[in-house]
């Protein structure tokens, strides 16, 4: 599903239009909570009041979406500090993505749009050298300890994409099962949902139609998704992939998601990661937005 449009791009313009649908009173008080949850030492902060480069991926990139205010240039300071030798892939990615926005986001709000296209704007040497230094980890830095699995080579692709690069190979065929869904794990039987979304983004056109009726059909009746069949109930993360996958797919769910949505949302302008969770953070708040901006 690569294509000369920039993964990253598509992703910020669906978060955008997610952000479009909120109620004035509702982008403000979002606009407040990712302010708030910058720390002292500049990163962004996870449930646990403690500061992350992970998290704070979602925070600069929510911030870039709603123009909310931080602390950019001490955030910048603190993640040009960081050792990307010693991250894994997860944590590399986020480094870069990181970086990149910052960058956006030293520009004047005007000319953000004509830039946004990461492959295009302040990429240099150093970071394409540390991009192709996350190709050749061990497995243990990847997600499932698998350099080879779905939700891997949906990181490094989107990843690789976005910086204007040819896309690593990959061969996800031994994570099909039969049904079109796929596993997390080689040759397992289970299916994950956050696993058939990233295939979705790695698989040729031509293959794509059965998994993705095959993800469709395993909506919840509350519009819902569900990480894996044994899970007890959906979450915000899986059904921000499922549906943006579907999205990019021409699929429409056959349960609006809306009503789901605004259960998971929380009067701190956040959202939390099922509707019986009772806080919100920044990585489930930039999923309802994802979410949001696949809504029909």
């Amino acid at each position: 599903m690569f294509d000369k449009l920039s993964f990253g791009n598509i992703f910020y313009d669906t978060c955008v239009w997610g952000y479009k649908q909120m109620s004035a009173e509702a982008t403000e008080c979002l606009r407040r909570a990712v302010t708030s949850q910058q720390g002292s030492g500049g990163l962004f902060c996870g449930r646990a009041g403690q500061e992350d480069l992970y998290y704070t991926f979602f925070g600069v990139l929510l911030a870039l979406v709603n123009d909310a205010k931080f602390r950019r240039e001490e955030c910048q300071r603190r993640v040009a500090a960081l050792d990307v030798a010693t991250l894994d892939l997860v944590h590399g990615c986020a480094w870069l993505r990181v970086t990149a926005m910052l960058k956006l986001l030293a520009l004047p709000k005007f000319a953000r749009q004509k830039a946004m296209t990461f492959r295009k704007f302040g990429v240099s040497k150093n970071d394409l050298e540390k991009l192709w230094t996350l190709n050749e980890l061990p497995d243990s830095a990847f997600p499932q300890r698998d350099k080879n699995s779905p939700y891997s080579r949906f990181l490094l692709g989107t990843l690789f994409t976005d910086f204007g690069q040819s896309v690593p190979e990959s061969d996800i065929s031994e994570y099909r099962l039969p049904n079109g869904l796929y596993a997390n794990l080689k040759n397992h039987s289970a299916f994950g949902v956050n696993a058939t979304a990233a295939a979705l983004f790695l698989l040729p056109q031509d293959q794509r139609e059965e998994t993705a009726d095959a993800l469709a059909a395993l909506q919840e009746q509350d519009g819902s998704f569900k990480a894996t069949a044994a899970a007890q109930e959906g979450d915000l993360l899986s059904t921000a992939s499922a549906v943006f996958a579907l999205h990019q797919c021409g699929k429409t769910p056959r349960v609006s998601i809306k009503p789901y949505l605004q259960e998971c949302f929380r009067e701190n302008g956040l959202f939390a990661a099922t509707p019986d969770d009772l806080h919100g953070d920044l990585e489930y708040t930039f999923y309802g937005l994802l979410a949001m901006g696949c809504a029909v």
